[in-house]
Parts: C-alpha cells; sequence; structure tokens
C-alpha cells in the first residue's frame, strides 16, 4: 500500500509538514507549531496580495523556518548550562527589548543547578555581553536554517525569508539589525505569524492579538498587524488552525501542496534533515549518514536491493529524527546519563516514530526507523520488540547504529578501537543483535589492530 502511496503522488508539502513535527521540538514548541505557524502566515500572505510564486516561498520559509535551531542547541546549553529545549520555550515568550523580562528570563534559565556564585557570575556574563550572545544565537540558526532551504532546492526567497525572520522592525531584532522595509517582506511575515501563533498556543488569541499590538512598529511590520487584526473573529480560521491543522495546510492551492515530487527530491529532503539532527551536539556529527552507509553496505552484501534498499537507506538517515526532542543538558553531558535522563534518551525512538508515521506512503520506513533500539532478546526499546517481531532491515540498521556509537567519541568515553568493537560485538552477536548482520559489517570493515574507523566523507553544501 506504501509504495503504491508513493507513486500515485507525494508532495513536498506532505513531507516538510510531516518533518516540521521534528524541527517544533528542538525549537521547544508542541508538535504542530511550524503548520500553524503556516496557516496564520499565509493567511496574511493573502491578505497582502504576494503573487503566486511568493506564496510558494512563504509556505515552504514556514514550514522549514527552524531547520536551524539544532545548529545553536549546544551552544545554548554551554551558555546557559541548562535545558536548550525549555530554554527556547520561553525565549518565545520573551520580550528581549524589555530589560525587565530578559533579566527574569536569564534568572530562570542560567545554570540553575548550580551554585549561586556560579550562577551569579554567569549571568552577570551574559547580561554584558547579551548583543554579542542573542546574536551569534541568532545568526547561527537563521544562517544554518538559509543553507539548508537552499540545499533542499527551497529557492533564495525562502531561504532569505528565514534568514531574517529574527529581525524587527525597529532594529532591535538580529543578528543583522535591519530596519522597516529593508526587513524582507516574507520575513516581516512570518516573524509576525509566528509569534502569534507561540502566544495563541501558550496562551488564547486574546492575549496572541493584544501581544502584536503592544509590539506594532516595534517588533512587527504595523500594516501586517493591521491586516492580522482583520480575520481576529474570524472563528472558522482559528479553529481550523487549532483543531484542522494539517489537513487545512494541505488544502492550500499552491504549487508545493499540489505537484508531486521526485524520489531524489525525497532523499534530499532526508539528508538535509539527517544533517539537522546531526547538528545537534558536536557528538554526533555526521552520524546519520555513517548509520546510512553502514546500513547499506551490509544490507548489499545480505542481498538487498532496489525500493527495499532505497526505504533502508532513508530510515537509516531518518533514524534519529525524534533525537531533537531530547536536551543537550543530556546529550552533551560530560558523564553516563541519570535515570530520568535515561528515561528521556529512550523517548527519541518514539518521537521518530510519531514524526515520520504522518508521511504517506512512509509505514514501512518508519517501522524501521522506529525500532532501531530494539533488540533481539526484547530488552531494547522503546517497545521491548522480540526476535521475532524484527525482521532483517530492523536488524541491519539495529547493528549499523550500534557500531556507529562505539567508533565515535561520546562526551563520557573516546572513540573505540575496531578490535574492541568486534568483542563488543560478538558478546552480543545472537543474544542482543544480529549475527549474521555482524559477520557481514566484519567483513566489509575488517579490523587490522587497534586502529579507530575512518571513513573519508564528502562533504554537502550545508558549512556551519
Amino acid at each position: 500500500m506504501e509504495d503504491l502511496r508513493i507513486e500515485a503522488g507525494l508532495s513536498l508539502a506532505d513531507i516538510l509538514a510531516s518533518l516540521s513535527y521534528a524541527l517544533d521540538l528542538t525549537s521547544g514548541q508542541p508538535m504542530g507549531h511550524a503548520q500553524r505557524t503556516c496557516l496564520i502566515g499565509m493567511r496574511l500572505g493573502d491578505a497582502i496580495g504576494l503573487p503566486e510564486d511568493q506564496l510558494v516561498s512563504l509556505y515552504h520559509a514556514l514550514l522549514m523556518k527552524d531547520a536551524g535551531c539544532s545548529s545553536n542547541a549546544a551552544r545554548m546549553y554551554e551558555i546557559f548550562g541548562s535545558d536548550d529545549i525549555s530554554a527556547k520555550r520561553m525565549s518565545k515568550i520573551t520580550d528581549w527589548s524589555n530589560l525587565l523580562e530578559a533579566a527574569k528570563y536569564v534568572a530562570a534559565n542560567t545554570f540553575p543547578e548550580s551554585t549561586l556564585i556560579i550562577r551569579a557570575r554567569r549571568m552577570l556574563h551574559i547580561v554584558t555581553h547579551k548583543s554579542q550572545t542573542t546574536d551569534a544565537l541568532m545568526y547561527a540558526r537563521c544562517d544554518r536554517g538559509a543553507q539548508i532551504a537552499l540545499f533542499i532546492g527551497l529557492g533564495e526567497a525562502s531561504a532569505g525569508c528565514i534568514r531574517h525572520l529574527d529581525e524587527h522592525w525597529d532594529g532591535n531584532g538580529g543578528p543583522y539589525h535591519l530596519t522597516g522595509d529593508n526587513i524582507p517582506l516574507l520575513s516581516r511575515i512570518t516573524c509576525l505569524a509566528q509569534t502569534l501563533e507561540v502566544f495563541a498556543s501558550t496562551f488564547d488569541v486574546e492575549t496572541a492579538y493584544a501581544m502584536i499590538q503592544k509590539r506594532s512598529a516595534k517588533w512587527f511590520d504595523p500594516e501586517l498587524v493591521r491586516l492580522a487584526i482583520e480575520f481576529k473573529d474570524d472563528d472558522s480560521f482559528w479553529n481550523s488552525v487549532q483543531n484542522d491543522t494539517r489537513e487545512t495546510l494541505l488544502r492550500i492551492e499552491v504549487r508545493t501542496a499540489i505537484e508531486t515530487t521526485t524520489d531524489s527530491h525525497i532523499d534530499t529532503v532526508c539528508d538535509a534533515f539527517a544533517q539537522i539532527v546531526d547538528a545537534k551536539s558536536s557528538f554526533t556529527a555526521e552520524h546519520s549518514s555513517r548509520v546510512r552507509d553502514y546500513t547499506v553496505e551490509m544490507a548489499e552484501a545480505l542481498g538487498i536491493q532496489g525500493k527495499r534498499l532505497s526505504t533502508l537507506s532513508r530510515a537509516a538517515l531518518l533514524h534519529d529524527v525524534g533525537k531533537l526532542g531530547v536536551s543537550n543538558a543530556i546529550l552533551d553531558k560530560p558523564g553516563k546519563p541519570d535515570d530520568d535522563e535515561w528515561a528521556a534518551i529512550k523517548r527519541h525512538p518514539e518521537y521518530t516514530q510519531k514524526i515520520l508515521s504522518h508521511i504517506p506512503g512512509f509505514a514501512r520506513l518508519t517501522e524501521i526507523a522506529a525500532a532501531h533500539h530494539e533488540r533481539l532478546d526484547g530488552k531494547g526499546y522503546f517497545r521491548g520488540l522480540t526476535a521475532d517481531q524484527l525482521d532483517l532491515d530492523m536488524r541491519i540498521l539495529a547493528v549499523a547504529d550500534v557500531f556507529d556509537a562505539l567508533t565515535a567519541k561520546r562526551p563520557y568515553r573516546d572513540a573505540l578501537p575496531l578490535v574492541e568493537v568486534y568483542k563488543i560485538l560478538d558478546r552480543d552477536a545472537g543474544a542482543a543483535l544480529d549475527a549474521d548482520c555482524i559477520a557481514a559489517l566484519k567483513a566489509i570493515h575488517p579490523a587490522l589492530g587497534t586502529e579507530t574507523l575512518y571513513l573519508e566523507k564528502v562533504a554537502l553544501p550545508l558549512a556551519a
């Protein structure tokens, strides 16, 4: 059934709308935030009379606006020493131009588990370097997001929108401090739409409108605020935003929601999202692409080819997309996670399942990706599947993931030499991990001594 759905026509909007759930997680918002923002932004785009090509660019940018959010996650954790996801959530409802609000935010999010002296020193540093700190974080997010938009092929208008979406009408945004009409129109629309959505979801529509009126001509283009106020009392619209989001979004008659995409474009989007995931922590750099490489190598050695191989390759690229919902306070912790942190880590395959399951035709891919931490003895997670429930494709991905984890550096240990890696895998062969998959991997990457594995990679045009 899933192959028929793909052949019948999978639109780019189908994929981006679904994968935007992952971007919501890493930006600290409830899943569906980008989709709701897209509905609000497109309503504004229609109201201002944007031509078709600009509406398409806006549609793409609204869904992909947070593509760079994973790129500043590690830096936020380094600066604040706290949960980056929670800090981002709070930042969306904080008016940084208000000194009192900014001070409250810094106090609430700076090294909450440390001593008063350490917290005070860090807060003083943040406050005295506020402009440089916020500009650097915004630049990392917006510039990386723009690069990803270009990589996917969304065009310069969408990329420019993302690059400048944190600019404010009065010049107190960032990172370039543009003012008024110098800010691209699509960026002005997106800034208003995303802030309106956050306040409507966090509080209510009334509070959201009070906020945009208060920030008119400060954060927001006054003309766009006026247009937004015109649909404040459109209960049917707000009901669709809050309760029928995805269906309404995919019914909008823009080219990206109507036209089908190609296999190669789907692969490009999967590649881009793998890089978004891996950018979240320096310890996961290129993890997803390496897992894809090991997965494909083992699969080919075991006779898998054609569409099955393509599905497995995409599953490998997207297997960790749920990890965008795990805080860098856990991922980058210089020590082993405690029980609560481990529980949070174990939720990421479930997030992966929830995100990918929304893409029509991706049912098989989703099954494989969500099972990458399952084990033959039933001691894996998140569902505790057993050997009779884990097919060969799932077993291949599980071995590839463990292999890369052992051969890569982690916050609490260095990369292990291949000899040691294979000792660990052999110990688990047949019990936790598939012995035939391990044998295939050893034949492809034999351990010749105590060296660590190094695979030369071809860099994609997404330099940070």
